[in-house]
């Protein structure tokens, strides 16, 4: 890939970058406290992801919306839009239980069972797809949906580990906390998110003196490419324009970025790649010192404009 190739790249249209897809879809709590557990899970996904994509490119499904019928009519809906280069995710907060035979995730009515899930993702012609199940017996699914494409993320190892695992929150919290961004580029990866959650989960066991009863699992490449997090906050619905304006530009810039990083094995040397990178990276810092810039100023009118008494 020569040096006008690259620059060629980088005038190309931000929304010709690939899109990314996320389906949420939060199961049955059986208690009170587990329906709060998943609640506040299913937030956090939804507002970090919410700065890397549309919001209406994000779609959850919870509480009677979560049948077996609903879910499956969404993903054939969802296949009308996805093209080979787009980001898929699936996102399943709840518990799930195991037969011997088969993985079922718990919903209202017939379960979502792990040959359901298969199906879905196989249907995706996405290049990279990313699987987060964070329920019990989660792990059962492993051996049915690896391949190049997809990375798969669980929180036990198999599906004999029954008991209601801490994984998922805490892979929910690495989301939001900067001790996650271990690379320190404002973002967390789905990689990042794993490694904060497993460590965090290891010491939960380790520091009650009690035997760990979930193994967490990361199957498939790529896991550290896949953003699910900028960690910069943005301001949802602001009354400014121009902000708004900038605010897509960020999001369009982050999506050139992680797709730039996924075909970085076509580069002929590393040094055409960063090249390449270097000049994403120093627009998405131009726009993000703009956004700063406004936002300050928005903030001083605001306060300008507050009553005295």
């Amino acid at each position: 890939m020569n040096k006008w190739l690259i620059l060629w790249m980088l005038t190309l249209p931000l929304t010709a970058t690939a899109e990314l897809y996320v389906t949420i879809i939060q199961g049955l709590g059986g208690t009170d406290q587990y329906a709060d557990r998943f609640s506040e899970q299913t937030g956090k996904y939804t507002q970090a992801l919410g700065a890397l994509t549309n919001r209406n490119r994000i779609k959850t499904l919870n509480g009677e919306q979560a049948t077996r019928l609903n879910i499956l009519t969404h993903f054939q809906t969802l296949q009308k839009s996805v093209t080979a280069n787009d980001r898929i995710a699936l996102i399943l907060i709840g518990h799930g239980s195991y037969d011997g035979h088969e993985y079922k995730f718990n919903i209202p009515g017939p379960d979502l069972t792990g040959t359901d899930i298969a199906a879905i993702m196989d249907a995706w012609p996405a290049k990279l797809q990313l699987l987060v199940v964070t329920s019990s017996a989660s792990g059962a699914i492993l051996k049915d949906l690896q391949n190049d494409a997809r990375i798969v993320i669980t929180a036990t190892r198999s599906g004999n580990e029954r008991n209601a695992p801490l994984f998922g929150a805490y892979f929910a919290a690495a989301l939001q906390d900067p001790a996650a961004d271990t690379d320190k580029n404002d973002t967390i990866s789905a990689a990042e998110a794993y490694a904060y959650a497993e460590r965090l989960t290891k010491d939960f066991y380790e520091g009650e003196g009690r035997l760990a009863t979930e193994h967490s699992q990361l199957e498939g490449n790529r896991a550290e490419q896949f953003q699910l997090a900028r960690l910069t906050p943005v301001r949802p619905g602001t009354a400014s324009p121009e902000l708004a304006q900038l605010e897509k530009q960020r999001r369009e810039l982050d999506q050139a970025i992680a797709e730039l990083r996924l075909r970085k094995d076509e580069f002929r040397d590393n040094d055409e790649y960063l090249i390449a990178l270097q000049e994403l990276i120093l627009k998405l810092s131009e726009v993000e010192e703009q956004i700063e810039k406004l936002q300050q100023t928005d903030g001083n009118e605001a306060k300008a404009e507050e009553p005295t008494f």
